[in-house]
């Protein structure tokens, strides 16, 4: 989870859950923290430090603003901040991160993870969606119809379900964000489509200019009359599929027949261009 020391985009920048899983998930995550980079992160090859000094002292800033339950040590010398979960007390144990928490309005970069408590998904699903849209969106659960509920009723730029990062890895899904995390999406087929610009070309023929000749100035009553009647025959038409459908075939039919008469004129030499 802590890939890069959160130096990533994609990397998840707060757990949504019930208080129930809280209880069992804080122990694990402490856990598995411990396997990774043993009981004294600072020593450990494998644990990343922030990247400068001024970095150091931004993360460190947002740790001071919340309750610190596991990690929180620091070492300036060496731009250190220990693994990071970060709740608040009440009573005996412990309740959700404040949303207007600044940990909860900045991305964060850094080896923090504040822990939110919802009563249900659909508080999750509502918290979710009052915030800007991320980037990744990590669904957890062995209940396939609710990740599903999760996925359908929120909006991010990718989403994984029981993984993290995982759907960067596959080349074949597009990478990117929506609304505040990005715009538009690359990797594999979706790079040439997003980096290439779409020319369009229309082509008129010169003798068109002959039916089209009510457009140019100078203009009178009559020129305005015919353009305001067109363009009110192509509104009310194109409203109903079928009668859009007629108007295209006989602007279709009209058009073939004015370009055989074009033809047959110029093979005949009465027409002059």
């Amino acid at each position: 989870m802590f890939t890069d020391l959160f130096y990533f985009s994609l990397a998840p920048d707060s757990i949504l859950c019930s208080k129930i899983t809280e209880n069992r998930l804080i122990p694990e995550i402490i856990k598995a923290w411990q396997s990774f980079y043993t009981d004294n992160p600072i020593n450990s090859d494998s644990y990343c430090h922030i990247v400068n000094e001024r970095h150091f002292e931004r993360v460190k800033k947002l740790i001071d603003t919340t309750k610190v339950i596991y990690g929180g040590e620091t070492d300036a010398k060496q731009n250190y901040i220990a693994p990071t979960i970060m709740c608040k007390e009440k009573e005996n144990f412990l309740t959700n991160v404040n949303i207007a928490d600044k940990v909860m309005q900045e991305e964060i970069f850094g080896p923090i993870l504040p822990i939110i408590t919802v009563n249900n998904e659909h508080e999750a699903i509502d918290l979710i969606n009052t915030r800007p849209k991320p980037l990744a969106l990590y669904v957890f659960t062995s209940n396939k119809n609710l990740a599903n509920t999760i996925i359908n009723s929120t909006s991010s730029g990718s989403t994984c379900s029981n993984d993290v990062i995982f759907q960067i890895a596959a080349p074949c899904l597009p990478f990117g964000g929506v609304g505040e995390s990005g715009l538009g999406n690359y990797h594999g087929k979706y790079s040439f489509d997003t980096f290439s610009h779409h020319r369009s070309i229309a082509y008129s023929p010169t003798w068109l200019e002959f039916l089209l000749a009510k457009r140019n100035p100078a203009y009178n009553s009559k020129k305005t009359a015919s353009l305001e009647s067109l363009v009110k025959v192509h509104r009310n038409w194109l409203r109903l599929p079928r009668l859009g459908f007629c108007f295209w075939a006989f602007a279709a039919l009209l058009l073939v027949t004015t370009m055989r008469i074009v033809i047959r004129g110029v093979k005949d030499d009465k027409w002059e261009f």
